[in-house]
């Protein structure tokens, strides 16, 4: 009997090890910190895929991205920054400087390959914070889209705190 109940103990942990695979891959890609964050403020996180960004220094895979809207949401020098050029282009480089002018806060940046300086960007064209980027194959975006689907759709958070 008590043989069996070990077996049965067996498939419960290998059950639940398989189930979470995909959330603690997805957990060590971005960051525990963001992983947890995410499910905090669901729509303050999003996956991009980078085959829709126009710079060639990202490597091809997923972004992702802290919105706007996210309460906390700060730029600082250094961070990587997703924006829309004033001719409608999608662009991602590192913030150079930022600046104050009038109340309204502008931002430069640096394109990586050529060390030009561009801006002025401001904040109603930016789409997000870089937090991460992940490597574009089969495993890392079926993990993406099942956490994806889970911050959004079955976050027990979100679901609780409406109540």
């Amino acid at each position: 009997m008590e043989r069996r109940s070990l077996h049965e103990v067996k498939k419960i942990c290998i059950f639940l090890i398989v189930a979470n695979l995909p959330f603690l891959t997805v957990a060590h890609l971005m960051g525990i910190e963001v992983f947890i964050e995410s499910f905090q403020h669901p729509d303050a996180y999003q996956c991009i895929k980078t085959y829709e960004v126009i710079n060639d220094d990202i490597p091809k895979g997923y972004l992702i991205l802290e919105t706007p809207t996210h309460q906390h949401f700060l730029i600082q020098n250094g961070d990587t920054i997703l924006y829309r050029t004033g001719e409608g282009a999608v662009r991602c480089e590192p913030v150079l400087n930022v600046a104050f002018r009038q109340g309204i806060t502008i931002y430069y940046t640096t394109t990586p390959a050529q060390g030009d300086i561009t801006g002025p960007i401001y904040e109603t064209q930016i789409l997000g914070k870089v937090t991460g980027t992940i490597e574009d194959n089969i495993w890392n975006a079926l993990c993406l889209q099942i956490w994806d689907y889970s911050i959004k759709n079955l976050n027990a958070i979100t679901y609780f705190g409406k109540i």
